[in-house]
């Protein structure tokens, strides 16, 4: 099943959010960039997701940037999908070297 992630119109990328964490409510998959990527790339590459040494002012730099993107996720039916937050990190393991990672406060994702 393929989720759709949405800046506006434009398809920023799909992933499949093979991976789910029903406790955390959090999904996470490969990223394939779609067109949009390179509207938004900028922004996920100001600081990645989980850097410790970073510093808070860049870590609130980037949460702050990452939020006024207003990306919202589509379900494989064309259905919005509720979340929290959504990051898109680099990860050697993903066959695109991109990982999107999202927290889902819809209740229905968690059904399927």
């Amino acid at each position: 099943m393929s989720y759709v992630l949405k800046l506006r119109d434009v398809i920023v990328g799909r992933s499949d959010l093979a991976e789910r964490d029903p406790a955390h409510r959090t999904a996470r998959g490969a990223f394939r960039p779609g067109l949009g990527w390179e509207l938004v790339e900028p922004i996920f590459a100001l600081l990645p997701v989980g850097d410790a040494q970073a510093p808070s002012e860049q870590r609130d730099r980037y949460r702050r940037a990452r939020d006024t993107l207003a990306l919202a996720l589509y379900g494989p039916d064309g259905a919005l999908v509720e979340t929290s937050r959504i990051d898109i990190t680099p990860d050697t393991a993903s066959p695109t070297r991109l990982v999107l990672d999202v927290v889902i406060v819809d209740a229905a994702f968690w059904h399927t």
